[in-house]
């Protein structure tokens, strides 16, 4: 937060509270720093005195008091003090230094896909411990996250709703943040946890793109968007891409709960961290996308990336993934190689073994000096050595063994190293992975026989053609624009071991241009499906049948032409659900 100094009209004192500093203005009042007898920085926000004798206001603060003092967790302010029935309402909270997540991107850009999924899962974990406390916030964003140096704190419970408490606006009005407000709050129906997941991820669109995915402009305007059109999530960071949009839904049941989010962005944080640390040479496991991560210096990956690519083979692919790193045990090569190159005895030598003339602490007889037709007895390395250091029979049989092991060693390594950068010699590898994903090959995907029963006809879906948006089906099929989405198959699955569905979604012009086939994996957690991974591949318009099935690690598509053999494609899923 920015500091400024106290007005003239400022007061001094709020209760036990010296006031240092403004904070910051909003509908309801003043926030100050301020200090207790012992120097404890307090955040003290002090009602306005033209509200403090509306009742309504009143009973607001009071509700604000009330829910924040329920809330426990450390990914939110907690509540020091405050005095409701004060001339001039007040409420005190612990201070976070920091700046808030509007003024950080702001100032330095959109967050890199790291620092989105750590703040993302940080804040997250927040509306869980307000989520626990029967608590809904009702106006998550931006300017309400503060980035402390122990982490994203969620702030401002200024229009909380608690369980049991009455609303204070009318049917039909909104309150909250225009453009952060979920269709619910738009229409005035009842808010829940899923009210707070819908801001969440407006919040995290703008974080990833740097400005609203519903836009600006007029209150209207932005409450329309919001209920009406799909958001706008270009430039957001491709691996956050589904799980934002997913936040996104226009239906509240559609949305994943804050446990799923936080524990989903983790995991792609995490994964991420590890991708762009990691020094090891895994074949091409780092893609650094280039893009900003909001500071200086965010171009060194793009143009460490960018030599990783220049050596490219000109087959139309990108072969970055191969020219990025050696070979697994690049070192482990050379020095065997080494090995095999030396002559018989050498190993002996390097590691100490005891010859029987060398000693422990014994320094080693000189080698003769025997010139050009001596009589001295000459190696077949071409160096003079004494007649009494020639290997046994024993010894030479024993380096003989060693090559073979060495031999064999290298070997297995050389042909582990070819079959994982020719990703076990599938024929069907995507072009372009999704630049930031850590590629750890094929997940763990397999058919089953049955799955946990869903509503996949009526419910709502990612549209990776369109942005990121999503489309929401009713009795299997929806109209989109000039086009129409059906419900094409959906396949019972496994993912590690836990139940999963591929279901796949055919999108058809209705002017009659090329079809789009979305291809979807979700899991389930208690029950409730997850979207994982989305991809859009264009459907063959000559194909008479498409028939679609899974085989371990991934999704086979069989179209029949007529007249022609069938033509199989094979698209991986991901350790992390992905597609490619």
């Amino acid at each position: 937060m920015t500091m400024v100094r106290l007005r003239r009209q400022d007061p001094r004192v709020v209760g036990s509270y010296r006031l240092l500093r403004r904070l910051g203005a909003g509908g309801m009042g003043v926030v100050y720093l301020g200090t207790d007898r012992h120097g404890n920085k307090v955040a003290l926000k002090l009602i306005r005195p033209e509200l403090a004798n509306n009742p309504e206001f009143r009973s607001r603060f009071a509700r604000e008091v009330a829910a924040a003092a329920r809330v426990r967790g450390n990914r939110t302010a907690p509540l020091v003090d405050a005095d409701p029935e004060a001339a001039r309402p007040w409420l005190a909270t612990a201070y976070v230094p920091g700046p808030s997540l509007q003024r950080r991107v702001g100032d330095r850009g959109p967050l890199s896909c790291v620092d989105l999924a750590r703040v993302g899962s940080a804040v997250a974990d927040g509306l869980v411990s307000v989520h626990a406390a029967g608590v809904v916030h009702r106006d998550v964003k931006p300017s309400n996250i503060l980035l402390s140096p122990d982490g994203p704190q969620i702030i401002d419970f200024g229009i909380a709703y608690a369980d049991g408490a009455g609303t204070l606006t009318h049917t039909g009005t909104a309150v909250g943040s225009p453009g952060f407000l979920a269709p619910e709050q738009v229409r005035g129906q009842p808010v829940t946890p899923a009210t707070d997941v819908f801001a969440l991820g407006v919040t995290l669109g703008y974080a990833g793109r740097g400005s609203s995915p519903f836009g600006s402009g007029p209150v209207d305007v932005l409450l329309y968007r919001v209920v009406h059109e799909e958001p706008d999530l270009e430039g957001v960071p491709g691996p956050a891409l589904p799980l934002i949009s997913a936040c996104l839904a226009k239906d509240p049941l559609m949305r994943p709960s804050a446990e799923e989010v936080r524990d989903r962005l983790a995991v792609l944080a995490r994964r991420q961290a590890e991708a762009a640390g990691d020094p090891g040479p895994r074949s091409g496991a780092v893609r650094t996308s280039g893009g900003k991560s909001g500071g200086a210096g965010a171009g060194s990956g793009g143009e460490q990336a960018g030599a990783h690519r220049s050596g490219a083979h000109g087959n139309g692919h990108d072969s970055s993934a191969r020219s990025a790193a050696k070979p697994p045990n690049v070192a482990g090569l050379a020095a065997a190689a080494e090995l095999l190159s030396a002559p018989p005895g050498a190993s002996d030598a390097a590691a100490g073994t005891d010859t029987g003339r060398n000693r422990a602490g014994a320094r080693p007889p000189a080698k003769p000096r025997t010139p050009s037709g001596g009589n001295g007895p000459r190696s077949r390395g071409g160096s003079t050595t004494g007649g009494g250091n020639r290997p046994s029979a024993q010894q030479r049989r024993r380096v003989l063994l060693h090559q073979a092991i060495v031999f064999v060693i290298v070997t297995a390594v050389v042909a582990l190293a070819i079959a994982a950068f020719q990703g076990g010699g599938s024929s069907h590898k995507a072009a372009d992975p999704t630049p930031g994903v850590v590629d750890d090959g094929p997940g763990e995907l397999a058919a089953a026989a049955s799955a946990p029963a869903a509503d996949w006809a009526n419910r709502t879906y990612a549209d990776p053609t369109a942005g990121g948006a999503s489309v929401t089906l009713i009795g299997g099929t929806a109209t989109v624009g000039a086009d129409r989405v059906d419900l094409a198959a959906t396949l019972p699955a496994t993912f590690y071991g836990e139940p999963a569905t591929v279901v796949i979604l055919t999108r058809t012009p209705l002017d009659g241009g090329p079809a789009t086939h979305f291809v979807e994996l979700f899991r389930f957690d208690a029950e409730r499906p997850t979207a994982l991974g989305v991809k859009a591949v264009p459907a063959d318009p000559r194909a008479a049948a498409t028939r679609w099935a899974v085989e371990p690690g991934a999704i086979l598509r069989t179209v029949t032409v007529p007249g022609e053999p069938d033509v199989v494609t094979r698209y991986e899923v991901r350790t992390d659900g992905s597609l490619r």
